[in-house]
């Protein structure tokens, strides 16, 4: 070939190329923010059936008698999420727990979603919208050497256990709580964690069963409190549209053959 005709060729790659990158790249999203629980008051939100969400705390065995203690603190927010002066002030708590253990060691403290008041209390789990890409929320922080992990169920009945990320530190010292005052702690949901399948419809949901605070062995465990404010998710709302879609939606389904 000659080497004209090369040149024209490779003029002609360049050009088609890139254009096929950014095509092959390209993925629908259509990411939404979801404030999925935020504290300012117990049963604020409610499940699927509109029953109120409540929180417990348990601890494990060695716990003190009477610990955990949960409360609403009120007029409680992180500076860094709401300002120093938010219009809305008397609204906004935070969800403080009170821990106290007879001994050091990895002592445990779950902080659970349930329905149902004191003695009706159940534990239930709590779904969580789309498909989740991202789970965060503000805790406040003591200089207590403890860690917090996030507990998440797919449909499959798969248990998924994460330590949440301290925002800004990296990932060099997951899930600790080792820091002074409000921090923003994170975890970005891995792409093996099923929240769809092939059939429709497609959606699976994931579903938050409890946070669990894990103390050091080498830590006073005496008399400790945290707090934690506004659960959020980053989450994909996307479904590919096709005809006869709606009979898919679960509102649709609901429609036609009641709730399950």
């Amino acid at each position: 070939m000659k080497r004209g005709s090369l040149f024209i060729i490779g003029l002609i790659l360049l050009v088609i190329l890139p254009v096929g990158s950014a095509f092959g790249d390209e993925r629908t999203l259509k990411l939404e923010s979801r404030v999925i629980e935020s504290f300012d008051a117990p049963g604020d939100i409610t499940f699927e059936d509109g029953n109120p969400v409540y929180w417990q705390v348990r601890g494990d065995k060695f716990s003190m008698e009477g610990y955990p203690k949960m409360a609403y603190a009120p007029e409680t927010w992180p500076i860094d999420l709401f300002g120093k002066n938010p219009e809305n002030r008397a609204e906004l708590q935070a969800f403080g727990v009170n821990g106290r253990f007879v001994r050091q060691g990895y002592n445990t403290i779950e902080i659970i979603p349930g329905d149902g008041e004191g003695d009706n209390w159940t534990e239930r789990e709590l779904p969580l919208p789309g498909r989740v890409r991202m789970f965060d929320f503000w805790i406040w922080g003591s200089n207590y050497n403890y860690s917090i992990e996030a507990h998440f169920r797919d449909y499959m009945g798969m248990t998924h256990r994460f330590e949440m990320i301290p925002a800004g530190a990296g990932r060099q010292s997951p899930g600790s709580i080792n820091f002074e005052g409000w921090r923003n702690m994170y975890i970005d949901i891995p792409g093996y964690v099923r929240q769809a399948q092939v059939h429709k419809p497609n959606y699976k949901g994931l579903v938050l069963t409890k946070l669990v605070l894990r103390t050091h062995p080498e830590e006073a465990v005496d008399n400790f409190y945290i707090y934690i404010d506004n659960l959020k998710v980053l989450t994909d709302f996307h479904e590919s549209f096709y005809d006869g879609f709606e009979l898919s939606t679960p509102e649709k389904m609901t429609e036609i053959w009641g709730a399950e």
